[in-house]
Protein backbone atom coordinates (compact mmCIF):
# COMPACT_ATOMS: atom_id res chain seq x y z
CA UNK A 1 0.00 0.00 0.00
CA UNK A 2 1.26 3.46 -0.93
CA UNK A 3 1.14 6.38 1.88
CA UNK A 4 0.13 9.65 1.00
CA UNK A 5 3.42 11.24 0.15
CA UNK A 6 4.45 9.15 -2.22
CA UNK A 7 1.30 9.90 -4.29
CA UNK A 8 1.98 13.45 -4.80
CA UNK A 9 6.12 12.81 -5.58
CA UNK A 10 5.01 11.22 -8.63
CA UNK A 11 6.45 12.96 -11.74
CA UNK A 12 3.47 12.94 -13.51
CA UNK A 13 1.93 15.07 -10.53
CA UNK A 14 4.83 17.17 -10.49
CA UNK A 15 4.84 17.93 -13.99
CA UNK A 16 1.42 18.56 -13.91
CA UNK A 17 1.87 20.99 -11.51
CA UNK A 18 4.42 22.89 -12.96
CA UNK A 19 2.85 22.97 -16.56
CA UNK A 20 0.10 24.88 -14.66
CA UNK A 21 2.59 27.01 -12.95
CA UNK A 22 3.39 28.12 -16.30
CA UNK A 23 0.41 28.62 -18.04
CA UNK A 24 -0.65 30.79 -14.88
CA UNK A 25 3.04 32.61 -15.21
CA UNK A 26 1.95 33.15 -19.11
CA UNK A 27 -1.32 34.49 -18.26
CA UNK A 28 0.06 37.12 -15.51
CA UNK A 29 2.33 38.36 -17.94
CA UNK A 30 -0.01 38.70 -20.67
CA UNK A 31 -2.62 40.44 -17.77
CA UNK A 32 0.39 43.07 -17.10
CA UNK A 33 1.11 43.41 -20.37
CA UNK A 34 -2.73 44.47 -21.70
CA UNK A 35 -2.49 46.32 -18.42
CA UNK A 36 0.70 48.87 -19.54
CA UNK A 37 -0.98 49.41 -22.90
CA UNK A 38 -4.08 50.15 -20.91
CA UNK A 39 -1.91 52.54 -19.21
CA UNK A 40 -0.18 54.01 -22.05
CA UNK A 41 -3.50 54.76 -23.82
CA UNK A 42 -4.76 56.24 -20.35
CA UNK A 43 -2.11 58.75 -20.56
CA UNK A 44 -2.62 59.67 -23.76
CA UNK A 45 -6.11 60.48 -23.03
CA UNK A 46 -5.36 62.79 -19.71
CA UNK A 47 -2.69 64.56 -22.22
CA UNK A 48 -5.32 65.34 -24.40
CA UNK A 49 -7.50 66.67 -21.92
CA UNK A 50 -5.39 68.33 -20.34
CA UNK A 51 -4.58 70.34 -23.82
CA UNK A 52 -8.05 70.83 -24.61
CA UNK A 53 -8.50 71.94 -21.31
CA UNK A 54 -5.54 74.60 -21.33
CA UNK A 55 -7.27 75.57 -24.72
CA UNK A 56 -10.42 76.31 -23.52
CA UNK A 57 -8.87 78.38 -20.35
CA UNK A 58 -7.08 80.35 -23.82
CA UNK A 59 -10.72 81.42 -25.08
CA UNK A 60 -11.71 82.13 -21.68
CA UNK A 61 -9.13 84.27 -21.21
CA UNK A 62 -9.58 85.81 -24.81
CA UNK A 63 -13.29 86.34 -24.58
CA UNK A 64 -13.34 88.34 -21.00
CA UNK A 65 -10.90 90.76 -22.88
CA UNK A 66 -13.10 91.36 -25.49
CA UNK A 67 -15.93 91.71 -23.47
CA UNK A 68 -14.29 94.26 -20.82
CA UNK A 69 -13.51 95.89 -24.36
CA UNK A 70 -17.09 95.73 -25.38
CA UNK A 71 -18.06 96.82 -21.92
CA UNK A 72 -15.62 100.45 -22.04
CA UNK A 73 -16.97 101.08 -25.74
CA UNK A 74 -20.47 100.54 -24.78
CA UNK A 75 -19.87 102.97 -21.34
CA UNK A 76 -17.91 105.52 -23.84
CA UNK A 77 -20.90 106.31 -25.39
CA UNK A 78 -22.72 109.47 -24.34
CA UNK A 79 -26.15 108.31 -23.60
CA UNK A 80 -25.57 105.40 -22.15
CA UNK A 81 -22.76 107.46 -19.97
CA UNK A 82 -24.82 109.51 -18.86
CA UNK A 83 -27.32 107.13 -17.56
CA UNK A 84 -24.28 105.55 -15.49
CA UNK A 85 -23.47 108.67 -14.02
CA UNK A 86 -27.31 109.05 -13.06
CA UNK A 87 -28.12 105.96 -11.97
Amino acid sequence: MMDDNSILMTPILQYGFAGMCAVLLVIIVWLIWNLMKLLEKTNQIISANTQAICQVDQHSVEALKLLRETREKIIARPCIAQKERDG
